[in-house]
């Protein structure tokens, strides 16, 4: 078997494993009967906040590897670029570094939240993949998968670009090259 088909064979389960966990995690979330008022907030924000493009960001509050809490709306006026990512997701790993030199030239404009979905990783993994890359910017830890299941996260790596107002201008799945990642930067900078 050629190194091109076993790459994609490797990188075709790693996210269907993804999709499986988030999926089972979502389910178990939403069955549990204390999650109930959280589902119906979600519902009712969901009309003018919602994952797509064109429409507000759904707001979230997490807790960083650092400690601290993160709330979307308390970014405003900066733009922010979300990325949803594991530890253990190869394409995550691929990417890492355009973020750390994005944040490294933009960092004083644009925000960058890199949301790491700890209900299938670790905060351990998460910690130690922050340090081996380099990451300056918040590592923030969705340990219940509430925030990946409110922005309908499927595949890893995902990355939402939200302007400054809090309105999603674009949204890619999968790794990011530099040039995509830095081409978009600068649309967001002339939103």
């Amino acid at each position: 078997m050629n190194n091109n088909l076993r790459n994609w064979i490797i990188f075709s389960t790693v996210v269907l494993l993804t999709g499986l966990v988030l999926s089972q995690q979502i389910d178990r979330k939403s069955n549990h009967p204390s999650d109930s008022s959280v589902t119906a907030k979600v519902m009712r924000t969901e009309n003018s906040e919602s994952p797509k493009i064109g429409h507000t960001a759904p707001p979230f509050s997490l807790t960083g590897i650092d400690g601290k809490s993160y709330e979307l709306i308390k970014m405003r006026p900066k733009p922010v670029i979300l990325n949803f990512w594991a530890s253990w997701c190869g394409p995550c790993q691929d990417e890492a570094a355009t973020f750390v030199k994005l944040n490294k030239q933009f960092g004083d404009r644009i925000q960058i939240l890199a949301i790491n979905l700890t209900a299938a990783d670790s905060v351990k993994s998460a910690q130690q993949f922050a340090r081996t890359y380099g990451f300056t910017f918040p590592v923030l830890l969705d340990t219940d998968g509430r925030i990946a299941a409110r922005y309908k996260i499927r595949a890893i790596p995902s990355t939402m670009f939200i302007d400054g107002q809090g309105i999603i201008s674009d949204v890619v799945l999968g790794a990011l090259s530099w040039d995509t990642l830095h081409n978009r930067a600068l649309s967001l900078l002339k939103d």
